[in-house]
This record gives structure tokens, C-alpha cells and sequence, in this order.
């Protein structure tokens, strides 16, 4: 397939790119402001729509700067596929299960509620992530990691899981439209124990607050991508 990818130069989607490349797929990264998003040269066959403010912690402080980003740049994304009868496979989030609990969360959620016409993903924490993320800094720098919170368990997912489980959504993308599924391991992991395997030499503070807007437990329910003969072959914790 011919693919247009936006967010294609963000972490997930670095890695999307280069690994549907390797399946025979090629994606073309649109560049430009996704609030924008409009006519584009060319005969495609999909848009696999990834570009998003993230962040739950930053949503609070700018939800209307996440308003405009990931729901009006998003309905632009689904107009445009609508209009030219294009595939679009979008991103959502494991937040959107908890939608009222922050800004991000609920754009996802509307996203979700705008994008019955094509086909959604929720990815569940991915690793080994961002720089800003909690597994990168526990892994590269453990002595920045002052605390973390006892009770938050996630379903932590490897970032070459979740791009083989949506290349099988590209190939399957006709027998999903109308849906949005979970990516994920199906197992949740509490911070503690992943914590301990990754910085062993070091105990940060337990935290055993629980902030009202972030999720306590996440674990993805993947029955609609065993349907379709996925697995996730990683674990954070063996």
C-alpha cells in the first residue's frame, strides 16, 4: 500500500514507518500542521493518522491547545479520507477507557466517537518510549528518578509489538472498519516490580498518592487481535 503517515517523525511513528517499510508498504510522512491538513499530491491507498499532543500532565495546563490538535486536526484527517473514500487508521489512547478523567483523554475519546467510518488503536504504555517517559528515565537514568507511585499498574507494551499489531490492522483494516481496538499484552505490571528489575541498585520514594485525573490500573483487552492471529511476544518483566 501507498500510505500516508502523519506523525511519522514522532517515536511511534519513526518506528511504524521503518517497519511497514520492511513489509513491502510505502509511507510517505506528511510534515505539515495537522490543523491544516488538506490536499495532498498523489494517488494513496491509506492515512494512518498517529500526530497528537500528547501527555496527560500537560493536557491539564493546555487543554484547549489539545482540543484544537487531536479533535479539529483529527476531523480534518477524517474529512479528507471521507471525501476521497480513503482508509484511515487512527490513534487513540488507553486514557480514552477513563475519558473524564483529563483533557487529553477526552479528545481521545472524541476522536473515537468522530472516527466510526474507519479504524482505531489504543496503545497501552509503550516501551522502551520516550525520553520523557518513565521507563526510558528508569532505564538511562535511574538517579533522576526520585519516586514513583506504588499502586499504578500498566499493561506495558513494546514498541515492536504495537508495530506488528498494526501492520496486521493495515492488512486486516476491512474487517475492523467501525472499530477501535486495544494493543497491548493483556497483563498488567505494577510500577514496583518493574522498577526493581530495572533499577536494582537504587529505591526510589513510594508514592501512594493516586491523582484524580491519571489512571490507576491499565491492562489492554485483546480478543479482537488474537481474532485476527496477533500476539504480543514481549514482556517488561521475565
Amino acid at each position: 500500500m501507498d500510505i500516508i503517515m502523519t506523525g511519522s517523525s514522532g517515536y511511534i511513528g519513526s518506528h511504524l514507518s521503518r517497519y511497514l517499510e520492511k513489509q513491502g508498504h510505502k509511507i510517505y510522512g506528511y510534515t505539515g500542521e495537522i490543523t491544516e491538513f488538506d490536499y495532498i499530491m498523489g494517488k494513496f491507498d491509506m492515512v494512518i493518522h498517529l500526530a497528537a499532543q500528547t501527555g496527560v500532565r500537560r493536557s491539564l495546563e493546555n487543554p484547549e491547545e489539545y482540543w484544537e490538535t487531536n479533535v479539529l486536526g483529527t476531523r480534518r484527517v477524517f474529512d479528507f479520507c471521507k471525501e476521497r473514500k480513503m482508509k484511515c487508521l487512527y490513534a487513540s489512547s488507553s486514557n480514552a477507557h477513563e475519558w473524564w478523567t483529563n483533557p487529553y483523554a477526552t479528545t481521545k475519546k472524541v476522536n473515537e466517537m468522530d472516527g466510526h467510518h474507519f479504524v482505531g488503536f489504543r496503545p497501552h504504555t509503550v516501551y522502551p518510549g520516550r525520553k520523557d517517559m518513565m521507563y526510558y528515565r528508569m532505564t538511562n537514568e535511574p538517579d533522576q528518578v526520585q519516586y514513583i507511585n506504588g499502586y499504578h499498574e500498566r499493561d506495558w507494551t513494546h514498541i515492536e509489538d504495537l508495530c506488528s499489531a498494526v501492520c496486521t490492522l493495515v492488512e486486516n483494516y476491512d474487517i475492523m472498519v467501525g472499530k477501535c481496538v486495544d494493543i497491548g499484552t493483556g497483563e498488567s505490571i505494577n510500577l514496583k516490580e518493574v522498577a526493581a528489575k530495572l533499577m536494582p541498585y537504587r529505591s526510589p520514594q513510594i508514592n501512594a498518592e493516586n491523582p484524580s485525573h491519571e489512571r490507576v490500573v491499565t491492562c489492554a483487552d485483546i480478543t479482537e487481535m488474537k481474532k485476527l492471529g496477533w500476539k504480543p511476544e514481549h514482556r517488561v518483566v521475565t
